[in-house]
């Protein structure tokens, strides 16, 4: 079971405030001077052979790169020696793995030697720009297009960027530090700690943990996983001693369920099981999952913003890097999943009505109206023009406030008259929409409102539109990795399997399979 309170500050602290202070700087085309127009003189037998090889690069931005530099090479010396430059972008490529990127897709071939042809440098040349560029893509937009995986994200396209920049920078011998800029902020560095210290444990095997322990003492198995993840000290091997107490194993599970977003309460349930018994290498690829998902995102979210994370199922609203609210939220059940989305609240409707789904319809409504004949009356459902609308008021299953927010999922913010479902630590429950338990002063906030005041405009019981002065952007994410300040990180469930599908299409992407626990 999830604790929400401990994992709201974590939430706000980690993901949201440490994430989006960072957001503003990326190596951007304007940061780096513009490229010299002067034309390089260059060796007869050299420009040449790159004019010929450029001319069957498929990708327009190397070839006007080449075209601009009059086909002088980027990365290699008339001798056959690589340039300093290349060098350095030579170390980032091969260390591609420390941003979770399947470093194989950016092998470089080997260098030539002083006596190779002419034709052999402009191949090498080449193939170092298109392992370069390539890397470059796959840090500002991903390795995988948000598409390629699911059919349900949204999020600003920023096809453009990359192509400028890389340009600029290898004209003016700055493409390392053009590709460094590429790094998404925020939580990302800690992401990439993170996966340094567990590509260090995914060499081991965690031992099986079981229940059915005896209630005065915890498993062993349970002691040594404990200890090989830091949660426990282990002893030293020469002597080993007496087993820990039952209270320090005890306090060192509520430690390990705390990291695992689970109820601290020392017991060994099963989702506490599922959590023990992931081996190291799951939970590597889950931080992977959670990096490519940062690269796909805006590398500014604004001064004022709405965030919420699915998985965890809390919403903050930011502004200036503070929380100025926070809330428990419900969100879509695993088989009717919360959209990732980036949008824009432009009003709020009060006392609205509810245009049901036909999907709900179909499953829902009819199933009910065949039992029960007054199903419609008694929900306060009216059918328009082929339409199930319920009307306005207190039962309305939007509450008595929405946030209009366009969008192609038809996904919003909203109040709900079920109000129960916020004190459970499952929240996946609703079918997409995101229903918000402080509604009302979110909305208030919006609007430049006292919550007093727009709760006397809400009791007028008229259906009002009210618009937002400033839209406000909304992020709704899918984080499953929160790392906090100190170097650990907490471990949210993957309610809808997208860390897995994310993690199978990146091996794809590489030719690998990784084996698994799950």
């Amino acid at each position: 079971m999830k604790r929400d309170y401990k994992l709201l500050s974590l939430f706000l602290g980690a993901v949201v405030l440490g994430a989006i202070a960072g957001l503003a700087f990326v190596h951007r085309p304007e940061q780096i001077a513009s490229f010299p127009s002067k034309r390089l003189a260059l060796p007869d037998q050299l420009q040449p052979a790159l004019q010929a090889n450029a001319a069957s690069l498929n990708e327009p931005t190397l070839r006007s790169v080449y075209e601009a530099r009059n086909f002088a090479p980027l990365w290699i010396e008339e001798s056959g020696k690589l340039k300093a430059e290349a060098e350095r972008v030579a170390s980032l490529l091969a260390d591609a793995a420390e941003q979770g990127l399947p470093a194989a897709l950016y092998t470089l071939p080997a260098t030539p030697g002083a006596g190779a042809s002419a034709e052999a440098k402009a191949r090498f040349d080449i193939a170092f720009s298109r392992a370069a560029f390539k890397y470059a893509k796959d840090m500002d937009y991903g390795l995988l297009g948000p598409s390629q995986v699911f059919a349900d994200v949204s999020l600003p396209a920023r096809k453009g960027e990359v192509e400028e920049g890389f340009s600029a920078a290898a004209q003016n011998g700055q493409v390392a530090d053009y590709l460094r800029g590429l790094e998404p902020a925020g939580d990302y560095p800690r992401l990439k700690a993170a996966l340094k210290t567990y590509t260090k444990l995914a060499g081991q095997s965690w031992p099986e943990v079981t229940g059915g322990f005896s209630k005065k003492d915890y498993p062993s198995s349970l002691v040594r996983r404990l200890e090989l993840e830091g949660f426990l000290k282990a002893p030293p091997e020469a002597s080993p001693g007496p087993p820990p107490a039952r209270a320090a194993i005890a306090e060192a599970l509520q430690a390990f369920q705390v990291a695992n977003n689970l109820r601290p309460d020392g017991q060994l349930d099963r989702e506490t099981l599922t959590a023990l018994n992931l081996q190291p290498q799951d939970r590597l690829e889950q931080i992977k999952a959670n990096m490519e998902r940062w690269r796909w995102l805006p590398r500014q979210f604004g001064d004022r913003f709405i965030v919420v994370n699915v998985p965890t199922a809390n919403l903050a609203m930011i502004e200036g890097n503070v929380p100025v609210i926070q809330s428990r939220v419900v969100v879509g059940a695993p088989d009717k999943p919360t959209p990732i989305l980036a949008t824009k609240a432009v009003a709020i409707t009060l006392n609205p009505s509810w245009h049901i789904p036909k999907s709900i319809v179909e499953h829902e409504i009819k199933p009910k109206l065949e039992k029960d004949p007054g199903y419609l009356d008694s929900k306060n459902i009216t059918q328009e023009n082929g339409e199930y609308v319920q009307n306005p008021g207190p039962a309305n299953a939007l509450g008595l406030v929405k946030f209009e927010m366009p969008n192609g999922f038809d996904v919003y913010l909203h109040d709900t008259p079920s109000k129960q479902a916020f004190l459970s630590d499952d929240r996946a429950l609703s079918h997409g929409c995101v229903r918000v338990q402080a509604i009302r002063p979110l909305a208030a906030h919006a609007l430049g409102l006292q919550e007093d005041e727009l709760s006397a405009k809400i009791a007028e019981d008229q259906t009002r539109r009210q618009p937002i002065s400033q839209p406000i952007p909304v992020y709704i994410l899918y984080w499953t990795v929160l790392p906090k300040d100190d170097g650990t990180v907490i471990f949210a469930n993957d309610i809808y399997g997208r860390d897995a599908k994310i993690t199978a299409a990146l091996q794809q992407a590489s030719g690998t399979r990784v084996s698994s626990a799950r």
